[in-house]
């Protein structure tokens, strides 16, 4: 190590844009944390940043921090908004001085007004200010979109290796470690990429499970099991799949294999291509691994079976996807069937400022849902009684999308976090118990925990999610099932307009 002091630049910014909400840009909130803040949240903590900071604290590089900018889970960003906070970093690393290096956490769907490649923009303006010699090394979720622009800037891309999201933190320190080497001089990387026609199949493109034996039967787990053999050839530096965010709906938001070796383009393209291959051949299996099941087959289903619980993916309204997390068709169903013992979550302000307005106890008669996007579903009128009410702030504590894979139930300290989706309360209408929150409704046992609902001890529970849900529930459920529901994250892109994708591309077209 000698008496090398590099000084790293790190920031995170990004969003995943789905522009088929109907959310306002005006109505956006960010996550911000500048300077010494973005240091004190991540040190510890298994995030991507935090893994940054493991690797060059050990090194003793010198951190400079900049912002986190976190739009999170949303429609199109703000143009106002998007164009603050990138002007916010880019003057931090002005002001920084002699910076050896950037490290960034990124999310790679971030699509703003007359930006629909808002992150590699950002990327373009930070090489612009750092200059060609500078290396800028990015970690993006595996769903985040791989454009030329983003290559065009970045040294090297990496990507979550996990579906669920489960090694933020691995990945961080990956990143940290690839920068320190070729500041060293030790390694020169080259990117490249095969990119597919294809929209990725998000509900069948799980790597992990926490069963053995159905992780075995996860075809993009086979797959990943070949990228890790093929990452041990010496001159692999790293090697990422992309799903893609389809519902950006921009000509790159397709799935990529990116490929990292050491000045060898011709084995980068080679590796990039076999995965690719493997990605291709495999994109009927994807769909047929986790088949959408039509709404009435199945509550049928869950209502038929002689234990829970049984969990319904209300996929079209997917809270981690940019959805309103107000879809109704499922509860219609359970009314209508009469099922007992079910749990639907539902984001209503209307109903929660209903609820707090009477207190526990009372009953009510109030639409439900339905208010946020009417295009695909309306509101279910209910008579309810109000059983308990809270500020919607809870801890997660068990395993999470977004955290880490583990042995028991409970997380350690330093990976809990901290959720807040509004005031919410729980309603009870003949046997079937509705959370209404005022915000995203969340994916984990935890958020229905925090309303004294324990998801173990229910026969039915809903969750508006595609993947994110999986970390949490699998460990209970009896059965899984993906609901063909209608919204703005349907995986069959059903009632969706794109305007910009490349066709054919699967699996809208025959090809």
């Amino acid at each position: 190590m000698g008496n090398i002091v590099f000084r790293i630049g790190i920031g995170s910014f990004g969003a995943e844009s789905n522009v088929f909400s109907v959310e306002s840009p005006v109505d956006q909130l960010v996550e911000v944390l500048e300077g010494h803040d973005l240091l004190t949240f991540n040190l510890g903590k298994k995030t991507v940043i935090g893994g940054f900071l493991e690797v060059l604290q050990k090194f003793g590089a010198e951190v400079v921090p900049t912002i986190r900018a976190y739009w999170g889970t949303t429609g199109i960003i703000g143009k106002e908004s998007f164009e603050h906070y990138k002007s916010e970093l880019c003057k931090k690393l002005r002001q920084a001085g002699k910076i050896d290096g950037v490290l960034l956490d990124l999310h790679g769907a971030m699509v703003a007004e007359d930006a629909s490649d808002a992150e590699g923009i950002l990327l373009r303006d930070i090489r612009n200010i750092v200059g060609d010699g500078i290396p800028i090394v990015c970690v993006l979720d595996p769903h985040g979109n791989v454009t030329d622009l983003k290559l065009q800037s970045a040294t090297a891309i990496l990507g979550y290796r996990s579906n669920p999201h489960i090694d933020l933190f691995d990945r961080g320190k990956k990143a940290a470690s690839l920068i320190l080497k070729i500041l060293r001089g030790k390694v020169r990387p080259v990117m490249r990429i095969r990119r597919l026609q294809m929209l990725g199949p998000n509900l069948g493109m799980s790597t992990w499970s926490y069963s053995p034996s159905e992780t075995r039967r996860l075809p993009f787990a086979k797959i990943m099991e070949e990228v890790s053999k093929l990452e041990k050839i010496k001159e692999i530096l790293d090697l990422s799949v992309f799903i893609g965010f389809p519902y950006s709906d921009i000509p790159e938001c397709l799935t990529t294999v990116v490929a990292i070796a050491d000045d060898k383009p011709d084995l980068a393209q080679k590796v990039a291509d076999k995965i690719g291959d493997m990605v291709w051949k495999a994109r009927n299996k994807f769909l047929k691994i986790r088949p959408l099941i039509p709404v009435e087959k199945a509550v049928e289903i869950a209502m038929s079976a002689k234990e829970g619980p049984i969990v319904l993916v209300d996929v079209a309204d997917n809270s981690g996807g940019g959805a309103p997390c107000d879809n109704t068709v499922i509860l219609e169903e359970l009314l209508k069937r009469g099922a007992k013992d079910a749990v639907v979550p539902l984001r209503d302000p209307e109903a929660v400022r209903i609820a707090f307005a009477v207190g526990v106890g009372k009953e009510i008669e109030v639409e439900v849902g339905g208010k946020i996007d009417k295009r695909f579903y309306k509101p279910v009128k209910v008579k309810a009684k109000v059983k308990t009410l809270f500020d919607g702030k809870y801890v997660i504590r068990g395993p999470y999308h977004g955290g880490f894979k583990i042995k028991g139930n409970i997380l350690p300290r330093e990976a809990w976090k901290v959720v807040d989706v509004g005031k919410t309360a729980l309603l009870e209408v003949d046997g079937i118990e509705i959370i209404v929150s005022e915000g995203r409704v969340g994916m984990e046992q935890d958020y229905y925990k925090a309303v004294g609902i324990d998801p173990s001890q229910r026969k039915i529970i809903i969750v508006k999610s595609h993947q994110a849900h999986r970390a949490s529930f699998e460990r209970i459920a009896k059965r899984i099932i993906e609901v063909d529901t209608p919204g703005v994250t349907s995986p069959s892109y059903k009632g969706l307009t794109f305007k910009n994708i490349p066709r054919p591309i699967f699996p809208l077209d025959p090809i």
